[in-house]
């Protein structure tokens, strides 16, 4: 999402689609906050992104997701929210012991119903792994191929802001590596004509054997809709 850099009808197609599907948990695998004024990079004094912005909308969006669901919900750190992290170790490491300067506290994430995870580190969903990834390749799916050979098991990843998959067979078992697409806008200042395409993934797991499947639903713009389609379903906003 990178709020406050967010597309709000993809925000909420997927609200319409956890609202009807109700699933047994949600997981936002990073970069849910874009944390703008504290990155190292230049910034438009125009844009109006402070923290306060990307608290009460992160917020938002955890409490219109958690009402569609019973299970867990999972908040994965991804590069964007580890900038609090590194200013606070660069311009006043002092305070870097304070756990209520950490980004799970300072963004209430526990009051909203879901469960912090630091950057870096991996969610187990049966055989599949979950995180944000640090890598990003050129073409869609080598990125998904670059963390497949880093944990040699499936896995899903954000980051790349990329829709892609790739599939290795070893052994007579069948991995799969994603990358889960984006929610956020595709017109960013600092890329031109980025190769970014929104989306999100459905995941089933079979919990005696752990056994999933992962299917990645693309999200279309289509006559000033936003649209996309699962099972028999055309959802659209």
């Amino acid at each position: 999402m990178q709020f406050p850099f967010h597309d709000e009808p993809c925000i909420e197609l997927v609200e319409t689609v956890v609202a009807d599907l109700k699933p047994y948990g949600v997981i936002l695998n990073g970069d849910v906050t874009d944390c703008y004024e504290i990155s190292d990079f230049s910034k438009n004094p125009m844009e109006k992104a402070d923290l306060l912005l990307e608290q009460r909308l992160s917020g938002n969006f955890m409490d219109r997701l958690a009402k569609h669901t019973t299970g867990e919900k999972y908040w994965l750190g991804g590069n964007h929210e580890d900038r609090l992290r590194r200013y606070i170790w660069k311009y006043a490491p002092a305070l870097g012991v304070l756990p209520e300067l950490s980004f799970p506290k300072l963004m209430h994430i526990a009051d909203h119903g879901f469960t912090w995870q630091d950057y870096g580190k991996v969610l187990r969903l049966g055989k599949l792994r979950v995180v944000h990834g640090n890598k990003v390749l050129k073409h869609s799916g080598q990125t998904a191929k670059a963390h497949f050979d880093d944990f040699l098991t499936s896995v899903i990843i954000g980051h790349t802001h990329r829709l892609g998959e790739f599939y290795r067979t070893s052994l007579g078992d069948m991995h799969v590596a994603i990358e889960n697409g984006c929610l956020c806008r595709l017109d960013p200042e600092y890329v031109q004509n980025p190769n970014w395409q929104h989306g999100f993934s459905v995941v089933q797991v079979d919990d005696k054997t752990g056994l999933f499947s992962v299917q990645q639903i693309p999200i279309l713009k289509y006559r000033n809709k936003t649209i996309c389609l699962y099972g028999k379903e055309k959802y659209a906003v």
